[in-house]
């Protein structure tokens, strides 16, 4: 099923919003604005939102285009050598204070009010230029009933994939060398090596020459002018028109002021059309040019350029049939003030990114406060040292002032001075190792110990043996204890009963010996 395209009608050079036009592949409707004042606006606005939101209910809430009308439109030119938005803008809404130019005078005088847009090549790459200023085609078109309807269905969560000034329109619908992505298998193909400049001429019923020059379906420059209507039935007319009460017709004049628009850009631009397709059909009225004539005057206006005549009764509903359905995918890009108009997806994102911003603010204070207390902890345990310090330096006698550290360092140096070398003092003798080592000896109950004597100098050792041999067996034993260091001396004297009294005198071993 395809999306259908939509139509805005307006009146009062762009400021009322007249009607909506809406055409799939097999379905058209249209709604009229009830109200005849301008300052209805967004009452409209919102009636034709709450219409076209009930109508699409059926087929699924997308439109894929939104095409405006080109009442109140213009298409001009300034010279810059920036293609920024900003200074296009700069540039056609000077302040109310300077002096109206040249290039001012031929826009629209709605400040705030008017999208402008960069049309042809230019458009795809904004920025400052390398070269000296130059002469670029722009489109102003008021936009405050687009916006109004915009922001209504955007509340009723309709999405709008495009919008689109009706001279985009006729150049994607009617130009033979657009990208064949926009009509499928139907599309008219173009070979090459060139992509010609065509010319599209639309008459609308409802009183308008609407003209855009396009290349493969791009939009070069455009413009629009009043034609006469005649009635063709006795019914009232219709307020938004479709040829069925009213026919445009053409005279000689309407043609030669389209020839001097179309000379006029074609000095700009430096291009001209080399094909013609006309899309409408003008009334028989005396007085005015049918379609062959209409052919020769056009052909008088660009002689090389063939002329295509598409006879419809509706142009503009023929247009936008041919739109409905079709991919976006041209290249050109629309009106993009409202094509990127900030909807609900936009204030969603700004909601939760300040949400996302809120909880960051609420932990950065939490670990704000954290570090605050870890610091007033900090302060207060800086605070107990240097009581606890002072209390201690009291109690010393020390200095609490800006001396406390010099006072504090000569204690030390008087403290250091006081003590005693202890690199003079002998270790001391392995006294328990000496003993140990002697009880493997003196355990035999054969030897009875009378005297042990320990000095700093020496060990004495007096023994009661039975025989000689038991002291000559005592005197090696003794010499040969494992792990003593002291140096042996024995003698013998004999004692009555037959027994012997043995003598070991011993010498601890001197520093030089321990090294």
């Amino acid at each position: 099923m395809s999306t259908p395209v939509c139509y805005l009608v307006r009146s009062d050079r762009g400021a009322r919003l007249l009607g909506l036009r809406v055409v799939s592949l097999d379905d058209e409707a249209s709604w009229q604005s009830p109200a005849a004042e301008p300052e209805s606006a967004p009452s409209d606005a919102k009636a034709a939102a709450e219409w076209l939101a009930e109508r699409l209910s059926r087929n699924g809430k997308a439109v894929s285009r939104l095409v405006v009308d080109t009442d109140g439109g213009v298409c001009s030119w300034v010279s810059a050598s920036d293609t920024s938005p900003e200074v296009i803008r700069a540039l056609v809404e000077q302040p109310f204070d300077q002096d109206e130019s040249q290039t001012t005078s031929r826009f629209p005088e709605l400040p705030g009010e008017t999208a402008l847009q960069l049309i042809g090549d230019e458009s795809a790459k904004p920025g400052k230029s390398d070269h000296a200023a130059a002469r670029l085609p722009v489109m102003a078109m008021p936009v405050v009933p687009a916006r109004l309807l915009l922001d209504e269905l955007d509340r009723l969560g309709i999405r709008v994939g495009e919008v689109d000034a009706l001279w985009h329109a006729l150049a994607e619908a009617w130009d033979p060398s657009a990208r064949s992505t926009l009509g499928g298998s139907k599309a008219e193909r173009v070979a090459a090596e060139t992509t010609p400049v065509t010319a599209i001429v639309a008459l609308d019923p409802a009183g308008r020459l609407v003209w855009s020059w396009s290349r493969g379906g791009t939009t070069l420059a455009g413009g629009s002018q009043r034609l006469q209507t005649a009635q063709t039935t006795e019914a009232e007319p219709d307020r938004i028109e479709r040829g069925r009460t009213r026919q445009p017709f053409v005279v000689t004049s309407d043609l030669a002021r389209l020839g001097s628009d179309w000379l006029s850009w074609s000095v700009q631009l430096g291009v001209s059309p080399t094909r013609v397709v006309l899309v409408g059909d003008p009334a028989a009225v005396d007085g005015a040019l049918d379609a062959a004539a209409i052919g020769r005057e056009l052909s008088r206006i660009r002689p090389d350029a063939p002329i295509d005549m598409v006879r419809e009764e509706d142009p503009i509903g023929a247009t936008l049939a041919r739109l409905a359905g079709r991919d976006l995918s041209n290249g050109q890009t629309g009106l993009s003030e409202l094509t990127e108009r900030p909807g609900r997806a936009h204030r969603a994102m700004y909601r939760w990114g300040a949400v996302a911003l809120l909880l960051a603010a609420v932990a950065v204070g939490t670990v704000a406060w954290r570090f605050l207390a870890i610091g007033s902890d900090v302060k207060s345990q800086v605070s107990d040292l240097q009581s606890t310090f002072v209390d201690i330096a009291t109690d010393n006698g020390l200095s609490v002032g800006p001396g406390a550290m010099m006072d504090l360092q000569l204690r030390i140096d008087a403290l250091k001075s006081q003590q005693v070398d202890l690199r003079g003092i002998d270790d001391p003798r392995p006294v328990l190792e000496e003993l140990e080592a002697l009880s493997f000896v003196l355990a035999s109950d054969d030897f009875r110990l009378r005297e042990l004597t320990i000095s700093p100098l020496s060990i004495t050792l007096k023994i009661e043996v039975d025989e000689t041999g038991m002291y000559e067996e005592l005197n090696q034993s003794i010499r040969q204890i494992a792990g003593s260091t002291v140096e042996w001396r024995s003698t013998v004297a004999p004692r009555g009963n037959n027994a012997l009294e043995c003598s070991f005198t011993g010498t601890w071993p001197t520093a030089e010996g321990e090294n």
